[in-house]
Formats: C-alpha cells, sequence, structure tokens
C-alpha cells in the first residue's frame, strides 16, 4: 500500500515528530488508521504483534539499545501484560512510550469495556504515570513530550486516550 493512500490522522502525526525507532502493537479499532499509516511509512518500523506482552518485549529491547520505541494496545491488551511492563519496562526503567485506548468510559459505553476501565484506573495508574486526553482532541506535541518525560523519568509514559463527551474535559 503506498504511503500517499494512507489518511494521516493527528497522532500518527505526532508520532512522526517523536522520530521513533519503531512502533508495535496488536489491532485496535480507535487505533485502525494510525495503525495502517505507521505500517506504510519508510520512516520506522511497525512491528505487528500477536500479543501485548510481545509489544512490551519489542519495545524494552528497543530501549535497551537506546532507540525510541512507541507500543499501541487498548486498555485491556495493557492489563494481559501487565507482568512484562512491570517486570521490563518499570523494572529496568526504560523510556518508551505506550498509547492506550482506554475503553470503558463514559463517552464509550460498552457493557464489555467497564470491567476494561475499572481495571484499568486500579492497577496501571496505581504502577506508572499515565496522561489522559481526549482522542479527538490530541496536542501536536503529545508523543513527542511523552518522550522527553520518559527519557527524563527513565521509565514508561503512558498516554490514555479516551472518547469524551462533547464539552468535556475529563
Amino acid at each position: 500500500m503506498a504511503e500517499t493512500s494512507i489518511p494521516k490522522t493527528a497522532l500518527f502525526q505526532s508520532i512522526r515528530d517523536a522520530s521513533p525507532k519503531l512502533v508495535t502493537g496488536v489491532p485496535d479499532g480507535m487505533l485502525a488508521a494510525t495503525i495502517e499509516a505507521c505500517q506504510a511509512t519508510d520512516e520506522f518500523a511497525y512491528i505487528a504483534c500477536a500479543r501485548e506482552e510481545e509489544c512490551i518485549g519489542v519495545a524494552s529491547g528497543a530501549a535497551m539499545a537506546g532507540e525510541r520505541a512507541i507500543i499501541l494496545v487498548q486498555n485491556a491488551g495493557l492489563l494481559n501484560a501487565i507482568g512484562a511492563f512491570a517486570t521490563m519496562g518499570l523494572r529496568y526503567q526504560l523510556p518508551f512510550v505506550i498509547i492506550v485506548t482506554n475503553r470503558g468510559v463514559l463517552a464509550d459505553p460498552n457493557s464489555y469495556d467497564i470491567e476494561k476501565h475499572d481495571a484499568f484506573e486500579l492497577s496501571v495508574k496505581n504502577l506508572a504515570r499515565v496522561f489522559t486526553y481526549d482522542a479527538a482532541n490530541l496536542p501536536k506535541d503529545l508523543v513527542p513530550a511523552a518522550f522527553k518525560w520518559a527519557e527524563a523519568a527513565r521509565r514508561p509514559a503512558v498516554i490514555a486516550l479516551e472518547r469524551r463527551l462533547e464539552g468535556a474535559t475529563q
């Protein structure tokens, strides 16, 4: 697929501006257009994984080699990978960025997502710093800023993207 045929999302542009060596992830509907753009670009590698733990391993290896890596997953996927996240990313203070679609919020009320949100709030937010943003209104410098923070803090930065009700700030 030619790169010019892929719509460039605001998230993809922010990822591109961060100059990662690689992006890895698993499929997610909210991230589909961004994943397609990442797969189509020649600026960095996109490594598709079967499971979220693999994404943590790929990003950890890149960070250990001094390279920037980004993970794209849903909140339930990061919950699946919490052991790998804790024993690799947190334990070894690796500065990579995880972009999570935080499902189960007020504007995303699927019955099968409610528990995902609750578990994410209780676990991930107690382990790591999570920066939460409206998925439809992202700052242009979001991913570069997350890398600056991760590199200064020497730990992964987690960006949680949520669907918001019109006019909602939190």
